[in-house]
């Protein structure tokens, strides 16, 4: 009877055989930081497994590892299952430790930094545990920086003027910091972010870019309105990024809005560390009601302290659920679970991943993408936060001397922003308010991109807005949550044939209406406005980028000292961050500014 040799037993074995035995060899609780480094060794076990489960010939094994060592619910999401193939995922885990291993070493480039960021978006746990426990990228972050702040000051590597390497290098330092590890930074490297790295940003933030688009159009721009378009602040930078093995043209993500967070955040650590002086207010009524039964206007002992206290929402890490699953159900099998898990992850970066791909430029590459710049709804409720103002001498030099970089940090004021917001839809076909013209052939955005004269007039759950150009009414329904019967708003599901049957700005509720302009009215509450002062909002929302616009107008209309100020900003996981300006300048000019930031309170609706 004639034996066999080993190689020839071999040979006999099906080729998912061995992949099964390469996957589980790699796919263990304790392999699963860092690339599969038993493959190299499994490939060496004769030429059949080597054949078996080569990287070009067997694409299938590399897919499943990725989708054990990284999260995949977000791309599978955002992609759909016709991108994200087999080949695809195998050729991003190839990638993707390149990067960490060049962040591990602390020599990454740029396009490494692009994946690292887009990693944090596509987090559910298991890709910031690859990025922070195994490529160690706190250290990367600390070496980097410093490294960037240091570099000679007319220097394309200088944190000044490298934006897109420092807006990613930001968006890292707050996506993977929860407010834990920030309180146990060390004091140096806590101070050295906000004092003077951070801060001179925060001064001179007109000189970074603050939105996706233009603010001359609040609709995309025609080719014959491109000769009216302008931006007060600098236009967007766009990089050629590779992701999931396909190119994408991907706006930078703002720079201004990573600053200020990451600023706020560890500012609030400090003010934790140091309460407030009670001497200092020791003078003023305790709460509201002695207020009133001395008859004093202002804030009061209760109001400084809460507004000292008040904290903005800052990343959390997401528990990480590993599945060593080799069968194709993997997909799907814990998908309740993973639900679950992504509302702290994933899901509050999908307005972000739909501002960096779905630009004006690029539109035909996003059309297969599902989620909006936008969640209907999400501005309904009370907010608070606080803006910061430099003295209008520090700004007006800081705006004559371009290149200047201050020697010593300026002063910054911090003064408290309370307001309560509702959402009103106009709904597809009727056709929503125009937009308003400016004095330099752009939509007015210095009136939140509302025509001169606009009347709002408010019912129970509608409001009706009179457009002075037409003397047309339109109405807007107003945002009710019982309304999407605890199901989020998706996109609709039109084709994307061609332009004109794409809905580029606009939404749909679960049962199909169509949602193409929303208003926003507010006010600051009696409570908050007896401390603070009374005002009124109106605004709107650029639906293909998700950027809001608030026009601030005191209540009272004597009090034109009070100033008439415009808010423009994203709403970045339940917090509203952006610019402040008077509205006396030119739109297309900086005028006096300032950041702002504010978290939406959990649970308070508007009154």
């Amino acid at each position: 009877m004639s034996s066999s040799s080993p190689s020839t037993i071999a040979h006999k074995i099906p080729n998912e055989i061995w992949e099964r035995v390469a996957y589980h060899a790699n796919a263990t609780e304790q392999s699963f930081l860092g690339p599969p480094k038993d493959i190299v060794n499994i490939c060496l076990v004769c030429q059949s497994f080597n054949r078996a489960i080569g990287f070009d010939a067997n694409p299938s094994l590399y897919a499943r590892i990725f989708r054990f060592k990284f999260d995949y619910r977000a791309p599978l999401r955002r992609f759909g299952t016709e991108w994200l193939n087999a080949r695809s995922m195998a050729h991003e885990l190839k990638k993707r430790f390149e990067a960490l291993k060049q962040i591990r070493q602390r020599e990454c480039s740029t396009q490494d930094l692009w994946t690292c960021y887009l990693m944090m978006l596509e987090n559910d746990g298991r890709n910031e545990r690859q990025l922070i426990e195994w490529a160690h990228l706190y250290g990367y972050l600390k070496h980097e920086t410093c490294l960037r702040y240091e570099a000679e000051v007319h220097s394309h590597t200088n944190w000044y003027k490298g934006t897109e390497a420092t807006s990613l290098l930001l968006w890292l330092w707050w996506m993977t910091f929860s407010r834990d590890d920030v309180r146990i930074e060390t004091p140096r490297v806590r101070d050295s972010l906000v004092y003077p790295l951070l801060h001179n940003l925060i001064l001179a933030s007109f000189r970074y870019p603050s939105f996706y688009g233009p603010e001359s159009h609040f609709h995309i721009a025609s080719a014959e309105d491109a000769r009216n378009t302008w931006s007060s602040t600098p236009p967007t930078p766009v990089a050629r990024v590779k992701h999931f093995g396909k190119d994408f043209d991907l706006a930078t993500p703002l720079l201004n809005m990573a600053s200020f967070l990451v600023w706020t955040v560890r500012l609030e650590t400090i003010r934790e560390a140091n309460p407030i002086d009670q001497g200092f207010i020791a003078s003023l009524p305790l709460d509201r009601e002695s207020a009133t039964a001395r008859r004093i206007q202002g804030p009061t002992r209760t109001d400084i302290l809460n507004f000292h206290q008040s904290q903005i929402r800052a990343p959390i890490h997401s528990p990480t659920i590993l599945c060593t699953s080799f069968e194709e159900e993997i997909l799907t099998r814990y998908e309740g679970l993973f639900e679950e898990v992504s509302l702290l992850g994933s899901r509050r970066y999908d307005q972000d991943w739909r501002r960096i791909v779905a630009q004006p430029t690029f539109l035909p590459q996003a059309a297969p993408l599902s989620h909006d710049a936008h969640e209907a709804g999400a501005l309904l409720g009370s907010w608070e936060g606080f803006f910061v103002q430099p003295s209008l001498e520090d700004h007006i030099a800081l705006v004559d001397d371009s290149g200047r970089i201050p020697s010593e940090p300026l002063p910054l004021y911090r003064h408290p922003l309370y307001f309560t917001l509702q959402e009103h839809h106009c709904y597809h076909p009727d056709v929503p308010l125009a937009s308003g013209s400016d004095c330099l052939g752009g939509q007015d955005v210095l009136n939140a991109w509302l025509p001169q004269g606009v009347t709002i007039v408010q019912y129970e759950n509608e409001i009706e807005a009179l457009d002075p150009v037409d003397r047309r009414n339109v109405r807007y329904h107003t945002f009710l949550p019982e309304r999407l019967d605890g199901k989020r708003v998706q996109h609709s599901r039109d084709s994307y044939e061609d332009d004109s049957s794409r809905p580029t700005n606009s939404f749909s509720y679960p049962k199909g209406r169509r949602i193409n302009d929303i208003l926003i009215t507010g006010h600051t509450s009696e409570e908050k406005g007896a401390a603070w002062g009374h005002y009124d909002f109106i605004g709107r929302v650029r639906l293909w980028d998700g950027l809001i616009v608030l026009l601030r107008t005191p209540r009272d209309p004597t009090r034109s000292d009070l100033g008439r100020w415009l808010f423009r900003g994203y709403l970045h996981d339940h917090n509203l961050v952006g610019h402040w300006r008077e509205t006396g300048t030119s739109p297309n000019l900086p005028g006096y500014q300032g950041g702002f930031v504010a978290h939406r309170l959990d649970g308070q609706t508007p009154e």
